[in-house]
């Protein structure tokens, strides 16, 4: 919310030409980690399915009882495959939220060097607050550098950990059906 103080920079307008690629740029990788966190979200709640409504009420049929004899067996693998559909799903929020503040780092930057073209264009002997602002775009443009970097790696992690996710929870299905099969 440092963004939305009037003292911090609000009060200097920026066209909207300036920004708005990036933020189309933007929405579009928000929407591809929101589809991350939702299909980790969905995993989770098919694991919740499975356990309310097959292991919860288990019935007198013994192919039922053989496949759940069948799925203890690998109930390591689905417990890893819940912990990494939770793991794709905290990185995929972590993901939003740091490109969230990245934008604002960038909106605060691009301010800052509308404020400092506004500063040299004047007349007046403004230089200790032209060092402030030169300091405070450098100290924007590093925390802008971090957040991006921030950015990339939680969003691998967060497609990784839903394919992981999803990848052992069909191992452990696959050798318990076989296992009754066989």
């Amino acid at each position: 919310m440092r963004t939305l103080r009037t003292k911090y920079l609000s009060e200097i307008p920026i066209q909207e030409d300036n920004y708005k690629v990036d933020f189309i740029i933007l929405e579009k990788y928000q929407n591809f980690s929101s589809e991350i966190l939702r299909l980790s979200l969905l995993g989770l709640t098919i694991y919740g399915f499975l356990i309310a409504n097959v292991i919860v009420k288990i019935s007198e049929c013994e192919k039922l009882n053989n496949f759940l004899g069948a799925l203890s067996i690998y109930k390591s693998l689905l417990f890893a495959g819940a912990v990494f559909l939770i793991l794709g799903a905290f990185f995929a929020l972590g993901h939003r939220y740091f490109s969230t503040d990245c934008m604002t780092h960038f909106i605060r930057g691009f301010r800052l060097r509308q404020r400092l073209k506004e500063l040299k264009n004047q007349d007046k002997d403004e230089y200790s607050e032209i060092i402030r602002i030169k300091e405070s775009i450098k100290n924007e443009e590093i925390s802008f550098e971090n957040d991006l970097n921030i950015c990339k790696w939680f969003l691998l992690l967060a497609g990784f950990f839903l394919i992981l996710g999803i990848l052992l929870a069909t191992i452990a299905f696959a050798c318990s059906f076989n296992n009754i099969l066989n």
